[in-house]
């Protein structure tokens, strides 16, 4: 019995980051949906994990990065699983840090496809949900690139 509550007790949901993760979540697809029906491709595009990024690389006029977001993501993980040698483990980081500026330069792009500045990309980086709702239910406008 204690290895069902085990399990039970470990579930996402049971936990205030796993709720907290779930709002957050559900807030960027809402967002997305809307983004996405702005730019003109279709809303449920938004609901699929991996999807809805390569959708926001092609809205930000960037489709082959998400290749290479891809690539650098898979690298960093496979490189920590292999962590074991020094020199495995700062190419790992390396491509992780790497990534997440790729990942960067995407809201970057997006943000200026919409109109907006640099600040406005930085709450897109920073405060993903609370910008793209700002994005999908605002007035502005998909200006494309």
């Amino acid at each position: 019995m204690s290895i069902f509550l085990n399990i039970f007790t470990s579930l996402p949901w049971n936990n205030f980051y796993g709720v907290f993760s779930f709002i957050w979540y559900v807030l960027l697809v809402l967002g997305l949906y809307q983004t996405f029906e702005k730019a003109g491709e279709q809303g449920w595009k938004a609901i699929i994990p991996i999807y809805n990024l390569y959708i926001c690389f092609q809205i930000a006029g960037k489709p082959s990065y998400f290749l290479v977001w891809a690539v650098l993501g898979l690298m960093g993980g496979l490189c920590s699983w292999l962590s074991g040698f020094a020199l495995l483990f700062w190419l790992g980081a390396f491509s992780w840090i790497l990534s997440m500026l790729v990942l960067a330069y995407m809201w970057y792009n997006l943000a200026l496809s919409f109109g907006y500045d640099f600040l406005f990309a930085l709450g897109l980086i920073f405060l993903n949900p609370i910008f793209i709702m700002i994005l999908g239910f605002g007035a502005s406008r998909y200006r494309g690139f």
